[in-house]
């Protein structure tokens, strides 16, 4: 064994890994719409992450942690105790304020349900697709980081990002 370089996993974990925890804590939020379960969410993620990367062989490391929170946060979601916890139609109040032109609760009701069916929408697209268009309007990423963080060409993010729009688009258009 001499010779062969000994890289700690922990440390390739928190190099490779560690930096994309704000994307992971932002899509579990986007998904849980609470607080203290999107945190509990994001570290089960992160544990779950830490546990796989032995076995992680890609490049598309954004990608394959935004799989993991999302299937994380499906996993919630489908628990019984969420179902229980969240089984009520309080919202809370938007902030209202006629003066500072901040949106009226009608308003707000509406573009929340606007968002949720959104949201709804790309969750019914395919994995890739849903990554891309995350990575991009929610992390607000490049094409460039987009390649990056998932190991493929900026030519491919721009194609598959093109198509997932389309997709997203075709949903949208079926529903009205």
């Amino acid at each position: 064994m001499m010779g062969l370089p000994f890289h700690m996993p922990r440390q390739d974990f928190e190099q490779r890994c560690a930096p994309y925890a704000g994307m992971v804590y932002r899509h579990c939020l986007h998904m849980l719409r609470n607080v203290h379960e999107a945190e509990d969410a994001a570290q089960e993620s992160m544990l779950r992450a830490f546990r796989a990367y032995p076995s992680f062989r890609g490049k598309g490391v954004a990608s394959w942690m935004y799989a993991i929170a999302h299937n994380t946060c499906l996993d919630v979601l489908k628990s019984a105790r969420y179902r229980r916890e969240h089984l009520t139609l309080d919202q809370p109040d938007a902030p209202f304020d006629a003066v500072s032109g901040a949106p009226t609760p009608e308003e707000a009701y509406v573009q929340s349900a606007e968002n949720e069916r959104l949201w709804q929408l790309i969750l019914e697209l395919p994995q890739e697709q849903q990554t891309m268009l995350s990575l991009y309007y929610g992390e607000q990423m490049t094409y460039e980081q987009i390649a990056l963080a998932t190991g493929t060409q900026c030519g491919t993010v721009k194609s598959r990002l093109s198509r997932a729009k389309n997709a997203l688009a075709k949903k949208l258009r079926e529903t009205e």
